[in-house]
């Protein structure tokens, strides 16, 4: 069903070219353009963001899209790691954590950490709309030296599943699935900050050497949500390899995404409960918190009995995901939902409850994929609804609608995709 949206449209476009940045950078010596999430609060380059951005863009302006993630992968380095944010511009004082995110420095020019690689859908969602060769073989191999990256450096238990070392590398900064692994006994908004931040501090005083990371411990996860990212990008990565008769290096992410897949089903999926949790540690401790995490291998080729039961009984369940304004990033019957931000220090603790147009943007791309069209369109209308409404704002309450966060926040606009596709 297509959604007449036109005005939605249109205020999308508004949106993405108002955060557009351009400039030179003193310290990497470049020009430099790209879309920011949103001008007066993250005025910097984050990774995820910038894929959502170029999602977009490739409806009405590939050219754009196609800078987004050349700007992105400016500052690859050689060994295929890309920052999770770039400080083209730093910022006099260190802001949003930078200071910890990075190896020590007053003026940090990107962070060690990285975000959900959705890189290749990104790269994919360009190509299928213009078919510009030219841009698919500049960018394959950033695509394959990145995800080789990924696969070298974050696996250390040699599983297929990535580790991420710290909240923010899920985007989920504040996600209560951290609580535990943080050790954070005390929900209060002050606990949850300085539990989260203590991760980062210990990094940098290891200056982000990630051998004395993963010896030690203290935080690494095998994450639902970032891990079905990956394995649904490997799978993109090997289909555009294919394209290009590069068989050998197919069959390589081929095979890492099988063996990923495999053990997030084994080691992620809870049967008794019929949901996925992060696993966490060298002992290979489940969390507890029930959160949008566990909906998400629905981006998978997973078991249709395991999808079915997804749906039927926690997506399109009242007491738990299928409130007002869906989906809500934590189960309303979780005693650490909160349909509204806390607020410290003038900052809003996040993802412990609010509605985000990005991980409903993944759910509706799931859901059709394994045919819920009824119950993604449920969720397309209730999106275009909340933006309609209350703008394009960073994140909503799912009782009320109410938008909170950054206004004008750029992959907000992945209504556009949800819409369109």
């Amino acid at each position: 069903m297509k959604i007449p949206a036109q005005d939605v449209i249109d205020k999308a476009k508004q949106v993405i070219y108002g955060n557009l940045k351009t400039g030179y950078s003193n310290w990497a010596k470049m020009e430099y353009k790209y879309i920011c999430p949103s001008r007066h609060h993250y005025s910097h380059q984050w990774f995820w963001d910038s894929c959502f951005h170029a999602i977009v863009l490739s409806h009405f302006d590939p050219e754009l899209a196609k800078n987004e993630l050349r700007n992105l992968t400016k500052m690859q380095r050689e060994d295929g790691f890309i920052p999770h944010v770039i400080f083209w511009d730093p910022p006099l004082l260190s802001l949003h954590g930078a200071a910890l995110e990075s190896k020590f420095s007053l003026f940090p020019k990107t962070t060690e950490l990285i975000q959900p690689p959705l890189l290749a859908e990104a790269v994919n969602a360009i190509y299928q709309k213009d078919k510009d060769r030219y841009f698919l073989v500049e960018m394959l191999p950033k695509l394959t030296d990145y995800y080789s990256w990924l696969a070298d450096n974050r696996d250390p238990d040699r599983d297929g599943l990535l580790s991420i070392i710290a909240p923010y590398e899920s985007g989920m900064d504040q996600s209560p699935s951290y609580d535990e692994v943080c050790d954070i006994r005390s929900k209060t908004k002050l606990g949850v900050a300085i539990g989260c931040r203590k991760v980062t501090l210990r990094h940098m005083l290891h200056n982000y050497d990630l051998k004395k990371i993963f010896a030690e411990d203290y935080f690494n996860v095998e994450d639902v949500f970032v891990n079905s990212i990956y394995i649904k990008n490997l799978k993109v990565l090997v289909r555009l390899l294919e394209s290009f008769g590069e068989e050998k290096q197919a069959k390589k992410f081929s095979l890492i995404a099988k063996k990923a897949q495999d053990n997030l089903i084994a080691k992620c999926f809870d049967e008794k409960t019929n949901f996925f949790f992060d696993t966490y540690s060298k002992e290979e401790k489940n969390t507890t918190a029930k959160t949008i995490k566990g909906l998400m291998p629905l981006i998978l080729g997973i078991d249709e009995k395991i999808a079915k039961n997804l749906v039927t009984k926690h997506l399109s369940n009242k007491d738990e995901f299928d409130l007002p304004y869906p989906v809500p990033t934590v189960a309303a019957d979780d005693p650490d939902f909160r349909a509204r931000p806390t607020m410290i220090f003038g900052e809003p603790l996040i993802w412990r409850g609010p509605t985000w147009i990005s991980t409903n943007w993944y759910l509706v791309n799931g859901l059709r994929e394994h045919g819920f069209g009824q119950q993604a369109e449920k969720i397309v209308e209730a999106s275009v609804g909340l933006v309609r409404q209350q703008g394009f704002r960073e994140f909503f309450d799912p009782i009320s609608g109410k938008g909170f966060g950054a206004e004008d926040f750029s992959w907000s606009t992945l209504v556009v995709d949800m819409i369109q596709n």
